[in-house]
């Protein structure tokens, strides 16, 4: 091993670089160190992350100058500590540097006692203090094994004990527990002698056992635990290192904390922006906010400004009243709420904005809700401490309604200039309208409409609904009227037998059953109908209680020109006689012909279409085309089963191999058919044959390539499977149905494209939306997202959605949490689809620009460690946003992957 040096210039226990300060804690190098500042700050160590489980105590011991690196700045917290080198963290805790300092005799040691020269006068102190005894070292040394000398053999966890005990002035408390066994499962395996000293520290949370329930006393004790142990023993100490103050929080504010002692006097320091603050539950660093006024903490300080904070004790020791202001007096120092209370106000009470923000009481007006407190610590009945939670708000502004109570007359808008969510109640003069000036009422607001609203005295008193959301409502009842211009019509609600009133949609759809191309002068008054409410528009109309009977591929039998009767059979043979009319519209080859030309076209034993409408036919066409469900397909016997969307069954025998045209596949047969596929059956001139069946579909893809030149989207299916598609005069629609060009598609995007056969009939651009939840309403189905531009939205998934884990396993809304990263669309079937990214923490490897993918170190056995990247993933640092080429290898990084691609990577 190399010698070690003291360093040239240890003058103070102010001094800040790391554990036990000089080359002791390097590894056994010949150095020296030069002077350190005595305020210098240093709060961790390169080789320390963020993340690591002992960083808390390892900054915190920097900062009081009891610990310090090696001579390369490196803390090595993994290594084990020597026992010389926990005589010097010890010796430093206590505040006892002066004496090492002062000490101009060189201390000698018994043989069995060596120790660096570095270390001599730490320990020397130390067996002054009795912190460990010439007696008990000499009897262990009898019994070591080690080839070390004392001072650099490795300090076991019992030895640690029974010197950090000593050390914080709890000898006699180990001396009363000595006869106790421990509790744990390797007790046997603690020496007598430091058994009390163990038992103390577990009873003092300042050593704990590990997983297995073993103490392991003979175990080495690490740089990190060691820092640990020191860390934890200080709550017990009487005098702190020279830098650790401990008090009770009389003010916090963003920029400074006020404690208060023991004996009364408040003393107030700066914070930095990278002081960190620490609770009582776990290492984990806590928001500052979360502290509250009496919190009994202990601070770490260099020249007057804090960078270590930690939590004590959490119980609040003080009066709390809240109201609204109504009066200040600031020359008597009294404050009147809204319960007509009076109270007196210490002329040095602390005012400060919910977020900590320092006010002053000349800011105060009149409508602040206010929050008063009065310590307990201090005597007299004064208010000490003012929070201001809101202070009354005046405003014009554009936003997104996020939340909605309609019972509490309360709503949260998302304001679309901050991105913050502001709360605030209804106004009993609030007039609410569509932005032609139309008045609605609250039920005709949603979450996730986007309105202009005006606040006074932090109440709404105007909303203007600028676009509404999609949310869609479902009705049913009895006509009774539509307005002569079909803008609205009226119905007896099926539920309560009221009448409502309804706007109807310019693309109003109407379904009856049977009837094709049905509209507005196809219902009439005493028809059951089930309304399809969006946006407080029907869009569509169901009528349930009759249908247009529609009688497909029925076969002549006779027409009796003179009565103008016409006789079938249906599919199953069963017979039908109909009178026919003038009014009926006769269709041949998509030409419409005169009545007279009836007689001669369709004559017996050609198949005909019916539309028959209260046993009249509205409709007859000659029967070229059958659309409907593929139900059954026997490849062997030749039959194919058609179910119309009627719902009646058409069965055919194919003579000849038809031919098969399906989506995106060339060379189809039969056999490439499935149960359930949507087909058109084309049929022969004679309609003896069916010459081709062509299939139709509407499916969501996922663009690999956009080709303006040729006027082809290159997509992949949910199998990953490619597909080129041409788009040559195929409709585009953009996301907000205008129409669209093949440069408006986007590598990695969604596109729903619909087929007839193999042919594209349309490509609808799919809106997605990709980022961070900020809100959940679990009242609305509702989240609040912000994308990786910056912009946050509401969504309203309605009553139609599926929530997912990267497209796999399904999971619930209740499941989805502020912080996860996810991806938001419509599919196909206007269902709301929710991905929710799988997240991870990951070492940074490499990243591979030609085939667009990063690396990543395995946590364990069968990770994935190569990803694509989507291709306008989100990499940053906090609010910076990086390159993907500016990561380097062991980064830690935080990984989000959507579709098998990582679309946000976060350096930590």
């Amino acid at each position: 091993m190399k010698n070690r040096k003291l360093a040239s210039a240890i003058v103070s226990s102010l001094i800040v670089t790391s554990l036990a300060g000089t080359p002791a804690l390097a590894a056994s190098t010949t150095s020296t160190t030069s002077n350190t500042s005595s305020d210098a700050v240093k709060l961790s160590f390169p080789d320390v992350t963020s993340d690591y489980w002992g960083i808390r105590h390892i900054s915190k011991l920097a900062l009081e100058g009891i610990i310090q690196g090696y001579e390369d700045g490196a803390y090595r917290p993994e290594n084990s500590v020597s026992q010389q080198d926990v005589l010097i963290m010890a010796v430093r805790m206590m505040g006892l540097q002066s004496q090492v300092d002062s000490l101009t005799a060189a201390t000698v040691f018994p043989d069995f006692m060596q120790v660096d020269s570095y270390a001599r006068n730490y320990v020397a102190v130390a067996l002054q203090k009795g912190l460990i005894s010439n007696e008990e070292e000499k009897a262990r040394a009898q019994n070591e094994t080690s080839k070390d000398s004392w001072g650099q053999r490795k300090a076991s966890r019992e030895w640690v004990a029974e010197v950090v005990i000593r050390a914080i002035g709890k000898a006699s408390l180990a001396q009363s527990m000595s006869s106790s066994p421990s509790a744990f499962n390797d007790n046997s395996a603690i020496s007598f002698s430091t058994l009390g000293y163990v038992n103390a520290a577990v009873a003092l949370n300042i050593v704990n056992g590990f997983e297995d329930g073993s103490f392991q006393p003979k175990g080495a004790v690490t740089r990190a635990q060691m820092a640990a142990f020191l860390s934890r023993s200080q709550k017990e100490l009487d005098t702190l290192p020279a830098r650790a103050k401990k008090g009770y929080v009389t003010g916090l504010t963003t920029g400074s904390i006020a404690i208060m002692d023991d004996e009364g006097n408040t003393s107030t320091y700066k914070l930095a922006s990278n002081t960190t603050f620490y609770g009582l539950k776990n290492d984990t660093p806590i928001d500052p906010k979360t502290i509250q006024e009496t919190y009994q903490v202990s601070l770490v300080q260099v020249n007057g400004t804090a960078y270590y904070v930690e939590v004590l004790n959490d119980e609040l020791q003080m009066d709390i009243y809240q109201g609204k202001l109504l009066n200040l007096n600031m020359n008597a120092l009294k404050a009147t709420l809204d319960n007509y209370e009076v109270y007196d106000l210490a002329p040095d009470a602390t005012v400060t904005d919910a977020d900590g923000h320092g006010l002053s009481l000349g800011a105060l007006v009149a409508g602040s809700t206010l929050e008063l407190r009065k310590s307990k610590l201090v005597q007299g009945d004064k208010i000490t401490s003012v929070i201001v939670k809101q202070v009354p708000v005046n405003k014009t502004a554009s936003g997104t309604i996020q939340t909605l109570n309609k019972d509490t007359l309360q709503l949260t808008v998302l304001d679309s200039t901050s991105g913050q969510a502001e709360t605030y109640g209804f106004s009993s003069k609030l007039v609410a309208t569509l932005s032609d000036n139309t008045l609605v009422d609250l039920q005709s607001l949603h979450v996730g409409d986007t309105i202009d609203y005006t606040v006074q005295n932090s109440e709404i008193v105007k909303i203007v609904v600028k676009k509404q959301a999609e949310v869609g409502v479902s009705v049913e009842g009895t006509l009774k009227d539509i307005s002569s211009d079909k803008t609205y019509l009226t119905i007896s609600k099926t539920q309560d037998a009221q009448l409502g009133a309804y706007l109807i949609g310019d693309n109003v759809k109407i379904n009856i059953t049977g009837l094709t191309n049905a509209s507005l002068y196809d219902i009439a008054p005493g028809d059951q109908l089930k309304l399809d409410i969006l946006n407080n528009k029907v869009t569509q109309i169901t009528v349930v209680n009759r249908s247009i009977e529609n009688l497909y591929f029925a076969k002549i039998i006779s027409y009796d020109q003179t009565n103008k009767i016409l006789t079938v059979t249906d599919n199953s043979g069963l017979p039908h006689a109909y009178q026919l009319t003038d009014t009926m519209t006769i269709m041949y080859a998509g030409t419409k012909l005169p009545f007279s030309s009836f007689a001669v076209t369709f004559i017996p034993g050609k198949y005909v279409d019916l539309l028959v409408s209260k046993n009249n036919v509205t409709q007859i066409q000659m029967s070229q085309q059958l659309d409907g469900v593929l139900t059954q397909l026997n490849l062997t016997t030749s039959d194919l089963t058609l179910k119309t969307d009627s719902g009646q069954s058409l069965s055919f025998k194919l003579t000849f191999s038809p031919t098969v045209d399906l989506a995106n596949r060339t060379g189809s047969t039969l056999s490439d058919l499935s149960i359930g596929d949507k087909i058109s059956l084309m049929l022969s001139y004679d309609q003896s044959i069916v010459t081709k069946i062509v299939t139709s579909k509407t499916e969501m893809f996922k663009t690999v390539l956009a080709s303006v030149n040729s006027n082809q989207l290159t997509v992949s299916d949910s199998a990953n499977k490619t597909y080129v598609v041409s788009l040559d005069g195929v409709p585009i629609v953009r996301a907000d149905q205008n129409t669209g060009a093949i440069s408006d598609f986007v590598t990695d995007e969604y596109v729903l494209l619909s087929f007839k056969g193999s042919s594209a009939t349309r490509a609808e651009i799919v809106n997605t939306v990709r980022g961070k939840v900020t809100a959940v309403d679990t009242a609305s189905n509702s989240l609040t997202v912000q994308d990786y531009s910056g912009n946050s939205q509401v969504i309203a998934l309605g009553g139609n959605y599926a929530v997912t884990m990267n497209g796999g396993a399904a999971l619930s809304f209740n499941s989805i949490k502020v912080g996860d990263r996810i991806q938001v669309m419509k599919d196909a079937s206007s269902r709301m689809l929710v991905q929710v990214a799988t997240s991870a923490k990951r070492e940074f490897v490499s990243y591979n620009n030609i085939v667009n993918q990063m690396n990543f170190k395995a946590v364990s056995s069968g990770d994935k460690t190569a990803f694509n990247l989507y291709s306008r993933a989100y990499y940053h640092k906090g609010a910076d946003v990086l390159t993907a080429s500016s990561f380097q290898a062991g980064d830690q990084v935080m990984v989000y992957v959507l579709d098998d691609k990582i679309v946000e990577l976060d350096k930590q």
